[in-house]
């Protein structure tokens, strides 16, 4: 029998994820002991399930510290029989409160949770005001916003661009040139939600794209400091960024068609859906 591309033998499954970031520091597992993060509970509450720790599991890229996600995708190689919504049930049952398998499917054993993603989307929400019920999921603005003016800043960023103004340090030897295909603005009820779809993204690129497009909006950033950011890849300061705790990840794109239809076939409604503070 023909060994699947894995680092352990076995059958291969699409996960998606839904997680309240505040406990963990972001996706990733980190060689540090002590350190709570999505990919190492999952890890540990899976080796519970299958008997095993020769478990391969790769999300579709990493989140921030303190950053939620309401449609991760993550693939999983274990050697085990058991069927798709019974690995569903055992590891709900075993997961701590702020993590739930939303579903799980057997896949083709060449399936990457990270290689084949073609695009990704992510929700950021500013709140007008303090919200009680979601100060956790908001970044709360007391500055009066100009709505229209951020609108307009954010169409600045929509196409491809060399995003160097906006990178870390870490990542000037790579490109720094992305693909933003959208990124929408709407109010609904006294918070605004920005949706940035995109290829892919820099460290923090969301949450500088989100904390400029407010410093414009509130008179704090002119239109022209945006622009020649874009244009010349620096900045007169550190480009504003947005808290942690305001940003979603939404979903992970496999299908072209689905991805560049996403905007528009999706309206923009607040999340998280009834969380409470």
């Amino acid at each position: 029998m023909a060994r699947p591309p894995s680092a352990c033998v076995g059958q291969r499954f699409r996960l998606v994820l839904e997680y309240e970031g505040t406990a963990f520091r972001g996706w990733q597992k980190q060689g540090e002991a002590g350190i709570r993060t999505v990919q190492g509970v999952l890890l540990d509450r899976a080796a519970t399930v299958f008997g095993t720790t020769d478990i391969e599991l790769q999300g579709n890229g990493r989140t921030d510290a303190g950053v939620h996600a309401l449609e991760y995708t993550a693939h999983m190689a274990v050697a085990s029989r058991l069927p798709a919504l019974a690995i569903k049930a055992a590891l709900n049952r075993q997961l701590p409160k702020d993590i739930a398998v939303l579903d799980v499917q057997p896949v083709d054993a060449r399936f990457h949770a990270r290689h084949h993603c073609l695009g990704r989307s992510y929700l950021y929400q500013i709140a007008e005001g303090q919200l009680a019920f979601m100060k956790r999921y908001t970044w709360s603005l007391e500055d009066s916003l100009d709505f229209e003016l951020m609108q307009e800043a954010a169409a600045l960023f929509v196409g491809m661009h060399d995003f160097l103004a906006f990178a870390e340090k870490q990542e000037l030897k790579k490109s720094t040139k992305v693909l933003v295909e959208s990124l929408q603005m709407e109010r609904v009820g006294g918070v605004i939600l920005v949706r940035v779809l995109a290829s892919h993204f820099l460290w923090h690129l969301v949450r500088r794209l989100v904390g400029t497009m407010a410093a414009i909006g509130s008179g704090k950033m002119t239109m022209d400091e945006a622009k020649a950011m874009l244009a010349t890849g620096q900045s007169s300061s550190i480009p504003w960024m947005a808290p942690a705790h305001g940003l979603f990840f939404e979903k992970a794109f496999y299908e072209r068609e689905a991805y560049l239809s996403f905007a528009t076939t999706r309206p923009l409604v607040p999340a998280p859906r009834g969380f409470v503070a």
